[in-house]
């Protein structure tokens, strides 16, 4: 059975602005999938859609073959609302619409709190998280005094303190610098090792391969016009420029064949989401 599943999901803004459209999906467990489309193509939409903070305006989007709406992930849904939860953590594009605690420490219990497990697996666990992502010295940090990395860094944190199965990402290397970039990029890898569902919203074509096996991709309509092998749609130069993804003079330096084409910096964009 599909972790998500989505079936002709149309999602409307404000009930008149289009931003998915047509969207059928499905999606396995353990799958590494790469969406990817031009700012404003649908990619933060979908990614909410899957986390359940946003639900669709027709068609049908289920999580664990239960259809998601805003009354079972309210009142109505028994125990599913916690499992789901438990099951599905979203890391934003911008880290600082996800910190409101105090202080960092407090921002990683926070979500295991909300979970039934004892107060010792949660230490336990704010403890893993911290030692592996390697901020322990920031634990009695505002959040708000925090570089750019090192905010994102607290974001992934409080998600990981969870240990969800599903991690969605937005534009996850956006507005990071290189070395952050890559400590990311190897978190990936490694998450990946695990068994993860990871689903990752992203226009930087340079960590697809990497991070991804997979790829969705979005045009500028809200459509889903490419599904296949991360590789292969990499490769498929007429496809990203016809989406808006790369223009002229862009080259992959792992492909025999130069093309001198452009992908799209990720500067342009950061002030901008889907």
């Amino acid at each position: 059975m599909p972790v998500f599943e989505l079936k002709n999901v149309n999602y409307l803004y404000l009930n008149s602005i289009p931003a998915l459209n047509d969207i059928s999906l499905s999606i396995e467990q353990g799958e590494q999938v790469a969406v990817l489309g031009a700012n404003g193509s649908g990619k933060s939409t979908l990614l909410k859609l899957l986390d359940g903070l946003i639900f669709s305006s027709s068609g049908v989007a289920k999580a664990f073959g239960k259809i998601l709406t805003e009354n079972m992930l309210d009142g109505d849904g028994g125990d599913f609302p916690q499992f789901f939860r438990k099951k599905v953590g979203l890391i934003f594009q911008n880290s600082e619409a996800q910190l409101f605690c105090p202080t960092v420490l407090d921002e990683i219990k926070f979500g295991p709190l909300q979970l039934d497990i004892s107060k010792e697996d949660i230490n336990q666990r704010v403890n893993d998280v911290m030692e592996m992502l390697n901020i322990e010295n920031l634990k009695d940090r505002a959040p708000y005094t925090l570089s750019g990395g090192e905010k994102k860094k607290v974001a992934i944190a409080s998600v990981l303190s969870i240990n969800p199965d599903i991690l969605l990402l937005d534009e996850p290397t956006n507005g990071l610098d290189p070395r952050t970039q890559r400590w990311l990029v190897e978190l990936l890898i490694e998450l990946r090792k695990t068994g993860k569902t990871i689903i990752i919203a992203t226009h930087d074509l340079d960590i697809v391969e990497e991070v991804s096996e997979r790829a969705v991709v979005f045009s500028e309509d809200h459509r889903i016009v490419a599904d296949g092998k991360a590789q292969a749609i990499l490769n498929d130069t007429e496809l990203l420029l016809k989406v808006n993804l790369i223009h002229e003079h862009y080259h992959r330096h792992k492909e025999i064949l130069h093309r001198h084409r452009h992908a799209h910096s990720s500067e342009h964009n950061h002030n901008h989401s889907d």
